[in-house]
């Protein structure tokens, strides 16, 4: 009985985590594209360093369109 209850939080903060690193995903991609920046490049570095890519991207002056 304790192995399931075990087994269950296990899953359920493994979706915590998912959703979490989702967001961040999202989060970084859409101010990406909102500066005018590549949202492919900026969400394959948010796949790998989500926190820390969106203070990047949040620092990046908006890219003009000449």
């Amino acid at each position: 009985m304790v192995a399931v209850i075990f087994a269950a939080l296990e899953f359920f903060w493994w979706l915590i985590f998912v959703v979490i690193w989702a967001m961040f995903l999202f989060i970084t991609i859409t101010i990406a594209r909102s500066k005018g920046r590549s949202a492919l490049l900026w969400g394959l570095l948010a796949c790998f360093f989500p926190l820390i890519t969106i203070i990047i991207v949040l620092l990046l002056p908006t890219r003009s369109q000449d």
